[in-house]
């Protein structure tokens, strides 16, 4: 088992344990090896999914948990063939660019210290050729909303955010950094944000006073020597569109900016933006040529095809309606239809559809639904959705920059009709929806365990409510515990309560035989003899 190790920040990260490489290139090299292994294809597809759990007998809980359970559906993912392409080229771009970054080799510690002299010379950048002929970058364009960034994210889960070398290296690792592009288009800006990223990663200090007033070349030196020292293995940055919105000097001086870290730094790099960001990256020939380095990934939404037919099938076991509709070629093609085959579109309709159904009082979702919620709810996406049905390239990059509301948020604010409080104080509100939020993400866990553990839904509901109801802050094992508890007691009271009555209507057999018997001039046991519920003295005969 990996060691854990303490950082300054009280996060943990793992120290470094060596895989042996079967590639010539990356064998030796202790950043390479610290990583982990590289995946095949099923490997890839299986580690990147993501699939809530789902109870079937959730759907006859109440209205408040099946609504509160819709939110399992933004995390639900599934990898597409361009998710599995896009992991084994940053795979590859992730290794070749530690290939003459060997902390081993000689090489590695002259150029730190030659940016430490550069650094306090405040001298020019420049790095030997053979550090920086492994540095490529990626590019990764396409429409807003079409998972771009979240497939970059799950890749990016693949990989420990820091690894610890210990001796005789003494090294702290950030195999990737995730950063957005500023929206002022400022090279200092994210050369400052830069700093900040690796100061939250590490819990260290280099976010010094007085490092604002310092110039955008010291400051390059300065990232430069982080990004070294640190081993960086990959700079992601997200949202390049944001580039446009800055003046030509502006723009220009970031793409400049950015064929120096490649070029000067030798650190590969990953670019995500829409496609406006295409023109971006070919201002400068030299940055277009690097962006090209590992390729150029178009980000497209997705056709009606195997890979449709297998999401949509994936996606449709959330259900949480009353009853389930089932899902038919017509319901494959009208979603694919409403959302244009970008999947985050795709999921949101189908979530909402639900949402919808549950507050109208509606046991299932009907295709009427999803036309009426993409109509009210995606209002501002709806013209770049008709542009791409109409196939008006043209017109499609005029809504690039839309940008996705926050689902979650949207699920709070329609919960009202749902109908959870309503005349509270806005402070007091406040404190209750988080206690709330906590209380019903309990709920769902001790509901969902004691479900599969075979007990009736309304029992397991009921239970867990009044437990959580009466201990505030108690955990969901204890929960699930104290549940199992009451649920055996009330059925042991059940079955001694049967017993008793049993037994009373026994006794009450006996005393009418008795009464019987006496008006009949009989003795009770003769009456009882009489009845067999009595044997006779020195009788071979049983009772029963």
């Amino acid at each position: 088992m990996k060691e854990l190790i303490k950082l300054d920040n009280g996060e943990y990260a793992f120290s470094a344990e060596y895989i042996e490489q079967d590639n010539e290139e990356y064998r030796g090299n202790p950043l390479i090896e610290a990583l982990p292994p590289m995946l095949s294809i099923n490997e890839s597809y299986e580690q990147l999914s993501y699939i809530p759990e789902y109870n079937e007998k959730e759907r006859d809980l109440s209205l408040l948990h099946r609504y509160h359970a819709l939110t399992r559906l933004t995390r639900f993912y599934q990898p597409l063939e361009q998710t599995l392409e896009l992991e084994v080229s940053f795979s590859r771009l992730l290794r070749n660019g530690y290939i003459y970054r060997n902390p081993k080799s000689k090489s590695h510690a002259e150029a730190l210290l030659e940016m430490h002299r550069r650094l306090e010379k405040k001298e020019p950048l420049g790095l030997p050729p053979d550090i920086r002929k492994t540095a490529s970058s990626l590019s990764i364009i396409g429409f807003s909303g079409m998972g771009k960034s979240s497939a970059v994210e799950r890749i990016l889960s693949l990989y420990p955010k820091v690894i610890i070398h210990k001796y005789p290296l003494n090294i702290i690792q950030v195999p990737w950094l995730k950063l957005n592009c500023p929206n002022d288009g400022s090279p200092k800006t994210l050369c400052l944000d830069f700093i900040t990223k690796i100061d939250e990663t590490l819990g260290t200090n280099y976010f010094k006073q007085g490092l604002k007033r310092e110039s955008l070349s010291f400051l390059i030196i300065y990232i430069g020597q982080l990004a070294r020292a640190h081993c960086l293995g990959v700079l992601v940055i997200d949202e390049i569109q944001h580039m446009l919105t800055a003046k030509a000097d502006v723009s220009n001086s970031i793409m400049n900016f950015f064929v120096t870290l490649v070029n000067e730094i030798g650190i590969p790099m990953v670019f995500i933006g829409t496609t406006k960001a295409k023109q971006l990256l070919q201002v400068n020939f030299r940055q277009a040529r690097r962006a090209g380095g590992h390729g150029e990934l178009i980000w497209e939404q997705m056709k009606i095809d195997d890979n449709w037919e297998v999401l949509m099938t994936r996606m449709w076991t959330y259900q949480w309606t009353k009853e389930k509709a089932e899902l038919t070629k017509e319901w494959q093609e009208l979603m694919h239809y409403e959302s244009q085959g970008i999947v985050d579109i795709a999921v949101r309709l189908f979530m909402f559809a639900q949402s919808y159904a549950m507050e109208k009082g509606y046991d299932k979702i009907s295709p009427n639904m999803i036309r009426k919620v993409s109509e009210k709810y995606l209002k501002m996406l709806q013209p770049m959705l008709k542009a791409l049905r109409e196939g008006r390239l043209e017109d499609i990059a005029r809504y690039d920059d839309i940008t996705p509301f926050d689902i979650e948020e949207f699920l709070i604010q329609r919960e009202t009709p749902i109908n959870m409080r309503d005349k509270i104080t806005r402070e007091k509100e406040k404190i209750a929806e988080k206690r709330q939020q906590k209380e019903i993400s309990i709920l769902q866990k001790v509901t969902l365990t004691l479900m599969n553990l075979d007990i009736d839904g309304k029992l397991a509901e009921m239970t867990a409510k009044k437990i959580i109801k009466e201990n505030k802050e108690i955990a969901p094992q204890e929960a699930v515990q104290l549940a199992l508890t009451i649920i055996n007691e009330q059925m042991e009271t059940k079955k001694a309560t049967a017993n008793n009555s049993k037994n009373k209507r026994t006794m009450n057999i006996i005393y009418k035989i008795v009464d019987n018997g006496r008006k009949e001039r009989q003795s009770a046991h003769d009456s009882l003899l009489e009845k067999g519920l009595m044997i006779a003295p020195l009788s071979d005969n049983k009772l029963f």
